[in-house]
């Protein structure tokens, strides 16, 4: 047996390597970009938050703390030990009554309320309705009823983002509005991906004078004003949260419909489009089949870029008083709350602006990542 004879029956038994599918290699691209990684990270860390977060705050979306208007970051918790006495003697004034004494152990209170007449028990109501004390009751009774002592817990509350204007916590709304800008986000992104992609496929393959019919009525469409045709389904069907998508989406399908058009145009000429008419197949089965899945690429990739658009469009509806109700938020409701407050309370709208400028950034990253990473031409 000669050496040649050998090193083919060697090669020969040596297994192929394994191949690699063309996802397995776009994620591995795409892995290799830092900032594309990074994005998705830190959208990953702002889905969490702004998803599980209402659930874990101890703060509701909507509770109205009057004790604590516009109070600004802090990480110590509220209420102050030297605001106490003021707050509970103005409750008592309000009661008609008088502070004897008072006397704050740990996260417990008591004091004593005085009067010229016997004292109803229930006054103890005004106490209550403070955001400062918490779960007041009548321990003892003097002088027939004109004294009371009365005893109680101090609730501790933290607000690590401060409260907004009408005293609500600021980061639980945060936490709101992201969830209703994503929501917007997504959901009109995928009503335009929907009707983009067909009506562009259609139009694209048909050609002719149909795709010069369908895409001179997205002109028309395009030429409408988006503020206006807004301001008119406001005015018709009132203010609705359903509202914005139809809004959105009745716009942003036009852009996805022109790409797919001109990439379905550079499609219908290729061998295996021509291949699958020439065996018989259908218009219905050439674009389920051959058309629609060869357009993922940058339909994938557009709509990446797509979502932090929208989310910009439904921010602008917001600022201009367009979008959700009260007491719902989106993260355009709270940096138009704050700019209005800029000075007096700048962190009104720093916070907000982080988190929302963070999401369009990772947003973006993740975008131009998937587009390196599903056109390897470009690298």
């Amino acid at each position: 047996m000669t050496d040649g004879t050998l090193a083919t029956d060697a090669a020969a038994a040596k297994p192929a390597p394994a191949g690699h599918s063309l996802l397995a290699l776009a994620m591995r691209r795409l892995l290799r970009n830092r900032a594309a990684v990074a994005g998705s990270i830190v959208l990953a860390l702002i889905t969490l938050f702004c998803v599980a977060g209402p659930w874990l705050s101890p703060h509701p979306y909507d509770r109205v703390y009057r004790s604590y208007v516009a109070m600004p970051p802090s990480l110590e918790l509220y209420p102050k030990e030297s605001a106490l006495a003021g707050a509970m003697g103005e409750a008592l004034e309000r009661a008609r009554l008088a502070m004897a004494d008072f006397s704050v152990d740990g996260d417990s209170f008591r004091v004593t309320l005085r009067s010229d007449r016997p004292i109803d028990p229930r006054n103890t109501r005004y106490i209550e309705r403070l955001d400062e004390f918490a779960d007041p009751r009548v321990v003892e009774t003097l002088d027939e009823g004109r004294t009371l002592v009365v005893a109680g817990r101090v609730n501790r509350q933290l607000f690590l983002m401060g409260t907004d204007r009408s005293g609500r916590d600021l980061m639980t709304r945060i936490m709101v509005g992201g969830r209703i800008s994503l929501l917007v986000g997504l959901l009109a992104t995928f009503v335009s991906l929907v009707i983009g992609v067909a009506y562009g496929a259609i139009a694209g393959f048909a050609g002719g004078r149909v795709d010069n019919l369908m895409m001179r009525f997205v002109d028309v469409l395009y030429s409408l004003p988006f503020v206006f045709f807004v301001i008119l389904l406001v005015v018709y069907f009132g203010r609705d949260f359903v509202l914005i998508f139809v809004a959105i989406g009745a716009v942003e399908w036009l852009d996805m419909a022109r790409i797919v058009r001109g990439q379905t145009l550079a499609l219908k000429r290729r061998e295996f489009v021509q291949a699958a008419e020439a065996l018989g197949v259908g218009t219905g089965g050439i674009l389920r089949r051959h058309i629609v899945p060869n357009l993922l690429g940058p339909v994938v990739v557009f709509v990446t870029l797509m979502v932090p658009k929208i989310i910009l469009l439904e921010s602008f509806l917001s600022f201009l008083g367009l979008g959700v109700q009260a007491p719902l938020t989106s993260w355009g409701v709270l940096i138009s709350e704050g700019a209005a407050n800029i000075q007096s309370a700048p962190y009104l709208i720093i916070f907000p602006s982080i988190f929302f400028v963070a999401t369009l950034f990772a947003l973006n990253f993740i975008g131009d990542g998937l587009r390196d990473a599903l056109d390897p031409r470009d690298r």
